[in-house]
């Protein structure tokens, strides 16, 4: 049976998600690059959840692209983000522990990218990039919150901890005590021209934790380390 990639455009990249695979995607400039690289997608997002004991049923080919969103602004500084198809259908009771296990994976890796580091580490500047990592671990931060806000379901914003890693267990925990909340959610919300699902809050959580972890890597490897 064919397996389904779902593409969107976002702030001037297009990334390849595979919804049957939470978390699973690939990111290029171009269109066309991002969705060839799926089935390498597929095969990396697999060998990682062996690598965390999670099981997942195999995929196989055709991989059969199902759409193509192109980004648009809402406001000068609000891109809105593509709702799939497959954000749509309601997230069931019984698919809430494969995402506890997918959410304790990401946030396992995120935690050991910088185990190492000390703060002055964590806030050395990079030329060229938005953030330091302390910034980073900030945005995925306010992100999640962001993402259970948009359903009515996140904390007050005045709860939120100043430390950057504080705020990532605050945030977690709370995203994590609200999933049978999301589970029961079948309908959609639509805030400043984006549609919002209980599917697409947790198809982008996964994708931004896993997405910065890597972006993480890659500014390690641009920063000169104290010590």
């Amino acid at each position: 049976m064919p397996y389904i990639v779902s593409a969107e455009e976002m702030e001037g990249n297009w990334i390849a998600h595979v919804p049957d695979l939470p978390g699973c995607f690939a990111t290029h400039r171009d269109r066309e690059a991002a969705i060839s690289a799926v089935p390498s997608a597929v095969e990396g997002y697999t060998a990682w959840c062996r690598s965390h004991g999670l099981s997942i049923s195999g995929l196989s080919s055709p991989m059969v692209v199902s759409e193509v969103v192109r980004a648009w602004f809402y406001e000068p500084e609000y891109e809105v983000n593509a709702f799939f198809a497959s954000d749509r259908p309601p997230v069931s009771g019984d698919e809430i522990p494969e995402f506890e296990r997918l959410l304790h994976a990401t946030r396992k890796d995120l935690l050991g990218s910088v185990s190492d580091l000390n703060s002055e580490d964590l806030d050395r500047e990079v030329p060229g990039e938005r953030w330091p990592i302390h910034g980073v671990l900030l945005h995925i931060a306010n992100a999640e919150w962001w993402y259970m806000d948009r359903m009515g379901l996140g904390i007050a914003s005045s709860d939120l901890p100043d430390d950057a890693f504080q705020r990532l267990q605050r945030v977690r925990e709370h995203f994590l005590s609200q999933l049978k909340a999301l589970a029961g959610r079948s309908g959609v919300v639509t805030l400043s021209g984006e549609t919002w699902a209980a599917r697409k809050v947790l198809r982008r959580a996964i994708w931004h934790e896993r997405d910065h972890t890597d972006h993480i890597a890659k500014l390690r490897r641009m920063i000169p380390r104290s010590g």
